[in-house]
This record gives C-alpha cells, structure tokens and sequence, in this order.
C-alpha cells in the first residue's frame, strides 16, 4: 500500500460511505459528549490550526476519505483551517478502515451505541472469530451480537453493545426478545435479570422431573383421588421415605412438583374435597420456599447497602415511624430533654428488615394456605420502602406482592 504525506484542502476531505452514502465509522456528532469532545480538541489546537497527530487519509478519486481522525477534522473546521498535512494512502478497504477505528478505541472513548454500530460494521466483512480478534470481544458474545442484529434489525442502530448480547442470548425467546427490544437502555438489565431467572427456573423443572423420574416417581399430568406428601422444587427437598405408589405432578407455582399417595380407602369418596386440600397445602408451601428464596435476595441486598453507607431513606422512615422503636431508657431520655428526633442507625434498620420479615418463614398464608393480614401488610410496608431505595424485586417477590395487595383490598371492601 503506497503511503505518502500531503498537504491536503480541507475542503476536499470527506467521511467515509458506504455504496447507499451512509457514514462509516463515524462518531456521532449531534450529542453533546462528542461535541464537547471536537470543541476541546479544537482548543487544544487553536495555537496552531492543526493536531500533532496526523490524520489519516484514503484517496479516492478526486477526493480524500477520512479512515482516521473524524474529529480533529472536526475541529480543523471549527478554526478555519484549510489545508493541513495528513498521511494519505492510495487504497485502504472499508474493512481496513472499520478495523482502524475499532482497534484505537481509546483517545475518547466511544459512547456505547458509536461502538456497537462499528462491532457490526466489523462483522459485515468476517467471522466471528475475526471480529473477536480486531475487537479484543470474546467470541461468544460477537456471536450473540450477530444474532440480536438479525432478530431486532434496524432497531440495532439504537442499542449498545451490552443490550445486543442481552437480546442474542435470548434470541430464541420472541418474548424476551421484545420486551428487551422495546425498553430503554435503562430498564434493559432489569429486564434481562428477569428471563434469565425465568429461564433457570424451567431448566430446575426439568431437571427435577428428570431426578422425581430417576427415583422411580413417574410425572403424571392428572393426579385425581391421590393425596399431597410434598410440594417441592428442588431434589433435596424430596422425601428420602415415600410410600409405594407415589406420583409426582407440575403445580400452579412455576418451578415446582407436588408429590402424591394414593388417598386411603375411606376418603376415595371426597375426590373434590381431597384436590382442594392438595391445591391449598401445595401453594402454602409454594409460598413459604419462595418467601424464603426473596428473603435471602432483600437480606443480601440490604447487607451490601449498609456495607456501602448507602442513603436508605425509605427505610429510615418506616424505622422512625415505628412506635416501638425505642427502648424505655431511651424514649425517657426523649421525654426529659425535649428530643424530638433521633437520626436512624443500621441496627434499626436491620431490626425493622429482620421484625418485618416473616420469623415463621411460612411467608404471607398460614399451612392451610389462608393469607394472614399482619404478614401481607408488613410484606407489602417493607417492599415498597426496599423498592423506593432501588431494590429491584424478582418475578416471585412481584408475585407474592400482588397476592398480598389483592388479600388487603379484597378484606377492605
């Protein structure tokens, strides 16, 4: 490749194109993060009109195409520059010069969405293996970013390369897909968070079909006139002694399998009575694990909050509103010396999270699956507060919320 330097007119430099006129490897210059970033390069060159770094140039024809410096030609404009030395090359590929942009991604770094547009400018001309080499992006994830471009399309152009990984994982999944493809940027995560569970949750059924089968307790899908053992989602929680007979069947809260016996001789005749039990004993212990499973999450989250000083404010105000707050020494103290208010610590709120937790563990319905009032409205209390601090529910946490909000405006009217 013939390679020269030349003093060149600014008038005669242009952006890449592709063959439909649409800009290559090129910022995007109508956010501010980018016009601040040419208004202090153009200050930093203003002494002299031109950068100490040469750009660099493709001929084409009677022109030049920019393959490196996009915004110090920028700036060269806004100070009136009109010629400038640049190294100039004679033939330079688009793919040469998309690998170029990709591989000096570090005077300003890209914003997210610049860098995901050139990744699949990149993949236009190689593998995935390619792309991952020029890139320094596993393998994997050039793969998932391929496949979230071919399902989203156009709508690509407004992703970062994060988001188009979250959507290629799950490009199997019209759903997910969707609802990753119709949020923000922002909410995209969350989102993702969310199917990912969904999904670790299917393939845990499967697993514990395939392990009640490997006991020798076949899945069935209608368990008439048989009576609940155990309703379980996880193989340690299968009896190690079960009578003979025994099926296993999926229950309403996705994830779990209710083990059955065959009912004694004297309650054959009550089949409807018998399923009904079963239903109400299997959601009670549905609710009690995933009670569980959320408590472990609040716990874990509330632990990294106060280990971060994090500003709880949601929480400290359930805590200064709780009548019991305050030990009797301490509310006497109050009394003599006119104290209105004292500032919430960490034990406080520790001991509302823990005091406001279910201690039965049996979560917000009682063995016979009624809900308990105190249980729905502390459940409903602490997740508000928890949420308004920036705690992010899962699907089970959201699930057992609306049970609880349904239990206390049905008891209301």
């Amino acid at each position: 490749m013939a390679t020269v330097i030349e003093t060149v007119n600014i008038d005669d430099v242009y952006p890449l194109v592709d063959e439909f006129g649409n800009d290559l490897a090129t910022r995007d210059y109508s956010t501010k993060e980018n016009q601040a970033y040419v208004e202090e390069l153009a200050r930093s060159m203003r002494a002299k009109g031109i950068p100490d770094e040469m750009v660099t140039l493709v001929r084409d024809r009677g022109i030049y195409r920019i393959k490196a410096g996009n915004s110090r030609v920028m700036a060269m404009r806004k100070l009136g520059t009109k010629t400038f030395p640049a190294i100039v090359e004679d033939e330079s590929t688009e793919q040469a010069v998309i690998e170029t942009v990709v591989r000096t991604n570090t005077k300003k770094k890209y914003e997210a969405v610049e860098e995901s547009r050139f990744i699949r400018q990149l993949a236009m001309f190689g593998t995935d293996e390619y792309v991952a080499e020029v890139s320094g992006i596993e393998v994997e994830k050039v793969a998932k970013v391929r496949r979230a471009a071919k399902v989203v399309q156009d709508a690509a152009d407004d992703m970062s390369l994060l988001r188009l990984m979250a959507i290629g994982e799950f490009a199997d999944d019209p759903e997910a897909v969707e609802a990753l493809t119709n949020c923000s940027e922002r909410e995209y995560q969350t989102i993702a968070k969310r199917f990912e569970a969904r999904r670790k949750k299917e393939k845990g059924a499967g697993d514990l079909a395939r392990e009640l089968e490997a006991r020798g307790i076949p899945v069935v899908s209608d368990p008439a006139g048989m009576a609940l053992v155990a309703n379980v989602n996880k193989a340690a929680m299968i009896p190690a002694d079960l009578p003979d007979g025994c099926v296993a069947a999926p229950h309403n809260s996705a994830g779990f399998f209710m083990i059955l016996r065959p009912a004694p001789e004297e309650q054959a005749a009550e089949p409807e009575q018998i399923e009904e039990e079963n239903a109400a004993r299997a959601m009670a212990d549905a609710m009690a694990a995933l009670y569980a499973e959320g408590t472990a999450n609040r716990r874990a989250w509330l632990a990294e909050q106060l280990a971060a000083q994090s500003l709880l404010p949601n929480l400290s105000r359930l805590v200064a509103a709780s009548e019991t707050r305050h030990a009797p020494l301490v509310k006497a103290f109050l009394d003599a010396t006119g104290t209105k208010r004292l500032n919430v610590g960490h034990s406080e709120i520790v001991l509302l999270f823990e005091g406001m937790n279910d201690a039965s563990g049996r979560g917000i319905l009682d063995a016979a699956g009624k809900p308990r009032a105190k249980a729905c409205r502390d459940y409903i209390d602490l997740l508000d507060a928890m949420e308004a601090d920036g705690y992010e529910p899962d699907e089970d946490e959201q699930g057992i919320y609306q049970q609880a909000k349904d239990h206390m405006e049905g008891s209301n009217e």
